[in-house]
């Protein structure tokens, strides 16, 4: 009996006993922000008609584009303070619409207008439409008269 209990005992610890083992792995990716703006001058951008008075006449589309989590916004500066210039010697003053921003005089400081409050995966084509009041040539000094608008998109 001694020795079937010493051997039941030694059977016990040298048999090979059951363990559950596990691992794991982790899967990652990373999306990096992207923000991206394409301005595309409309034909007769370059060739306005001074005399003329347009109310809404179309200058540009611009391409945002957008995965920002925090949304985005677009802010739009002008070179000439909201004014084609001739040089020194003349100008003439006008107003630009972002799409349903409205019309604004753009400025050097620049003004935000569009600001997109939700983030998410954006591609939107916006309108951008000038307007002024045109004057007779004979008012006017001749030459060319312009003025660069810079659009940027950042993250809210």
């Amino acid at each position: 009996m001694k020795k079937s209990l010493i051997l039941a005992l030694f059977l016990s610890f040298t048999a090979p006993m059951a363990f559950a083992e596990q691992g794991t792995l982790l899967l990652r990716g990373e999306v990096l922000e992207v923000l991206s703006i394409d301005v595309v001058a409309e034909a007769g951008a370059t060739t306005l008609d001074l005399s003329a008075s347009p109310t809404n006449l179309k200058v540009a589309t611009v391409q945002e584009g957008s995965n920002s989590k925090t949304g985005y916004k677009i802010n739009m500066s002008s070179a000439g303070n909201g004014f084609l210039k001739n040089g020194t010697l003349d100008s003439l003053a006008y107003e630009i619409n972002y799409g349903a921003f409205g019309f604004i005089t753009p400025t050097t400081a620049g003004t935000d207008v569009k600001t997109q409050l939700v983030g998410g995966v954006y591609g939107v084509f916006t309108d951008v439409n000038i307007k002024y009041t045109g004057k007779p040539a004979v008012e006017m000094t001749e030459g060319i008269y312009e003025d660069t608008l810079t659009f940027t998109i950042s993250a809210n």
